[in-house]
């Protein structure tokens, strides 16, 4: 079954919220589950569990695109509720599953992806330091309202040594002119 993307976007974000206590995966944890599941998943096969190409750079991380849409259709269909939880800084959105998941369009690989981007962030995370985690270099290089595109947030920097000089220029030398 083919979804749209944003049906991919409230299916995946409906299977997170069913899968996770509700203690523990507030608005901001939600959003970088489903960006580090994305990640990852574009980094094993090419294509993100969501189907987005990119995340809106916001306040707290990368968000999905249209997220707020995606929690309204869902309360909509009665699948979830939210709530407003009092914490010691400030107030956190709470997100409890009504109805299961259908998780027919995810393939048992993005199950397991979406599976260890839970647990990895929820249960190793406080929301802040999550959402540090996910200032990086090309966060901070974007505007706020700006598009993340995922495919770069997928390369991973190294440092340059000797070896790497030596293969660029055989490579070099060996193209066509």
């Amino acid at each position: 079954m083919s979804l749209s993307e944003q049906d991919r976007t409230e299916a995946v974000a409906h299977y997170v919220i069913a899968r996770s206590d509700p203690k523990k995966l507030g608005a901001v944890k939600l959003n970088k589950v489903m960006w580090y599941a994305d990640l990852e998943a574009y980094r094993r096969s090419g294509t993100t569990v969501t189907g987005q190409l990119s995340y809106e750079k916001r306040q707290h991380g990368p968000v999905p695109n249209n997220i707020v849409r995606s929690i309204r259709r869902l309360e909509q269909a009665d699948k979830i509720t939210t709530r407003l939880v009092p914490t010691f800084g400030g107030t956190r959105r709470e997100h409890v599953w009504l109805k299961q998941p259908d998780v027919n369009a995810f393939s048992a690989d993005e199950v397991d992806i979406l599976n260890e981007a839970i647990d990895w962030v929820c249960d190793t995370h406080t929301a802040k330091s999550i959402s540090e985690l996910s200032h990086d270099n090309l966060w901070e290089a974007a505007e706020l309202g700006e598009q993340i595109p995922i495919g770069a947030a997928c390369v991973t920097p190294d440092d340059i040594d000797g070896e790497d000089i030596a293969w660029a220029l055989k490579e070099l030398s060996n193209a066509p002119a």
